[in-house]
């Protein structure tokens, strides 16, 4: 009895921590992300040729009328990339041979201000072998909202995005 006690406060606690207005959105929709793949022209595409370049691009909006803090969930870069094949296979990651220590890396958006994150795959696998044509899917990940209260919230589900295109 007394564990589930702690654990229905703990819940109404963590509920408590994401709501940050009145209205009871949750402080993680103080931003908004939008992800595109683009061809080596900057051209958004969903069909790509064997061994070109594939652009990806995260954009992060603070939606707020005032600064608002994201902390990366990786300490290499601000957003993290990940293409998997059509079986869900991970063949790529933007952070993969990248030496990372464990430390946050918050970024604070002025008032509505939108930061564009991207990387570009070469349609290589993390063991440098080209890809074969086939559909593939990327996710891009961003880390945790710092809130007012200085604690962080997990926003990787609410933020993370994710695209399909295919390579031929």
């Amino acid at each position: 009895m007394k564990f589930f006690i702690t654990l229905v406060a703990l819940a109404a606690i963590v509920r408590g921590a994401c709501v940050s207005d009145p209205g009871g959105a949750t402080e993680c929709r103080a931003f908004d992300t939008s992800l595109s793949v683009m061809d080596r022209m900057g051209q958004a595409e969903k069909l790509f040729n064997l061994n070109e370049p594939i652009t990806f691009e995260l954009l992060i909006a603070n939606t707020l009328n005032e600064p608002a803090t994201l902390t990366a969930g990786s300490s290499c870069t601000a957003v993290v990339f990940e293409v998997s094949d059509s079986t869900r296979r991970r063949v790529w990651g933007s952070a993969d041979n990248i030496a990372c220590i464990q430390m946050l890396q918050p970024r604070t958006f002025a008032a509505l201000e939108t930061v564009r994150e991207s990387d570009t795959w070469d349609q290589r696998d993390s063991d440098g072998a080209f890809v074969p044509a086939g559909s593939y899917s990327v996710t891009a990940s961003v880390g945790q909202y710092a809130t007012g209260n200085g604690s962080l919230l997990d926003c990787r589900a609410e933020l993370g995005k994710s695209a399909t295109f295919r390579v031929q």
